[in-house]
């Protein structure tokens, strides 16, 4: 059934510049809709959506908003008094939060929600890659641009995903995955029919209270999988397992330290790619193998497969797709050789998620000589996660701090936390080289300075840190 809101023949998207508010509005583009969208300034990727007929607008301003608009569509980090907003209540005109336009999608398909404090982007990638390799044909709409889709956004090619014994029951629109954030219980706003659970960690701190305040998000968003739903979960997380032990869709679980319905064993490098043996319900599936490094990548393609194998997708099929799978934007993208150093941008900016790309990092370039560059992502999460940052920041053999990203529309601490506290802290616990360098500006200059005497340079950070990593290999 088409809702109304899919009908919209004139649709503006507030905040047009976050990579999931654009993939909606490319959406709308592809069904035929006239098109516009405003951000606060500049963006990446305003001229390819200048290029698809989108009228954008590099300021909010209440002219903006077009004569005939049906919906509005905005970004979380859009405030609610924006004069594009306010104007658009005066007029009527029906508002959406992006996750709010996502549930309205996910609603004529059969959906697969991608959730945890790690590892979205990457898993929802990798299924709908091992989905499209197994022709089944998926829509999909991740945080990060995938090679060989519309940047973060894959759309069917098909008018209809053709339905067969590889489907669930009931798929009338086809499949659609997509990545489901926990912050601010967004994810509740959605109506998956399957859910893969990756991990639960404490994040978010500027809402949730606390780790249980987290897992009670979780413990309400698995409630409402009907009972014919699908529930894959990691059984290594102990969090994770006390939230869906008592769900009652058919639950699949996969893991490597437990015993789990599909599971992978014995992880080794071999000329750059990981492998590792997978057993399904028992059965020995063989070796498989992923271009991307860290033990983390490889629970992420445990949890792809998983979902995959649970909608009859041959292992092979899975096999193949993940061979070729070579990562996402900013998920440990290597940027090219500068002065000899090979340059990586990876998203990491949860302690877990720092640590675990570090190791991955020292494991995959044992014998060369790593410079990490991190840029912390908003104060309250720095100031609160302050000590676990320093531990998970300890094990790099050297290390630039840049200044703290400030987030737009996130409620920051009134607190006085800097980098530098961050340095302080770091140094408390280990004698890694620790360099606080500032802005940006003088983060590039800094590492232009030390390039000659490294092999490896490993960015970090969910703000604009890769803008440095782009510099450098451009």
């Amino acid at each position: 059934m088409i809702t109304e809101f899919l009908e919209t023949k004139n649709i503006h998207f507030v905040g047009i510049g976050g990579i999931g508010v654009s993939a909606i509005a490319r959406f709308f583009v592809a069904r035929g809709a006239n098109v516009s969208g405003s951000d606060v300034g500049d963006f990446d990727g305003a001229k390819e959506l200048q290029e698809r007929g989108i009228k954008i607008f590099l300021k909010q301003d209440a002219k903006n908003l077009p004569e005939g608009t049906g919906a509005v569509v905005y970004s979380a980090a859009v405030p609610t008094d924006d004069v594009e907003l306010s104007l658009a209540r005066e007029k009527g005109i029906p508002l959406y939060t992006y996750v709010e336009a996502l549930g309205e999608i996910m609603r004529t398909k059969y959906g697969i929600g991608v959730s945890g404090t790690n590892g979205k982007t990457t898993t929802t990638a990798m299924l709908g890659k091992i989905l499209e390799e197994g022709g089944i044909d998926p829509m999909v709409i991740v945080g990060g641009k995938v090679p060989g889709w519309d940047a973060n956004l894959r759309l069917p090619i098909l008018p209809r995903t053709p339905l067969g014994n590889n489907l669930p029951r009931g798929v009338l629109g086809g499949i659609f995955v997509a990545e489901a954030c926990e912050y601010r219980r967004h994810f509740l706003k959605l109506s998956p029919k399957s859910i893969v659970l990756t991990n639960i960690e404490a994040e978010h701190l500027d809402y949730f209270k606390d780790i249980e305040d987290i897992k009670s998000a979780f413990f309400e968003y698995v409630g409402k999988l009907p009972e014919d739903g699908l529930l894959v979960y990691n059984v290594d997380d102990a969090n994770v397992v006390s939230v869906v032990k008592n769900s009652k869709a058919k639950k699949v679980s996969y893991g490597i330290k437990n015993d789990a319905d599909l599971r992978g064993e014995a992880v080794h490098y071999e000329k750059g790619e990981q492998l590792f043996s997978v057993t399904w319900k028992g059965n020995l599936l063989g070796e498989f193998s992923i271009g991307v490094p860290g033990l983390f990548n490889v629970y992420n393609a445990l949890a792809a497969m998983a979902c995959a194998l649970s909608f009859s997708v041959l292992p092979d099929v899975s096999k193949a797709a993940l061979k070729k799978f070579t990562g996402t934007w900013r998920r440990f993208e290597k940027k090219g050789i500068v002065g000899g150093a090979l340059i990586i941008s990876d998203y990491a900016h949860h302690p877990a998620g720092v640590r675990a790309t570090i190791d991955a990092t020292k494991e995959l370039y044992p014998n060369k000589k790593i410079l990490v560059v991190f840029q912390p992502h908003q104060k309250d999460r720095t100031l609160k996660l302050l000590h676990e940052f320093a531990e998970a920041l300890a094990v790099a053999p050297s290390l630039i701090l840049s200044e703290i990203y400030e987030v737009a529309g996130r409620n920051e601490t009134e607190k006085n936390i800097s980098s530098r506290d961050l340095a302080r802290e770091v140094e408390k616990i280990s004698e890694v080289r620790t360099i606080f360098a500032g802005t940006l500006e003088e983060t590039e200059k800094k590492v232009r300075e030390l390039l000659s005497d490294f092999d490896v340079v490993l960015f970090m950070g969910a703000g604009d840190i890769y803008k440095v990593a782009n510099n450098l290999t451009e």
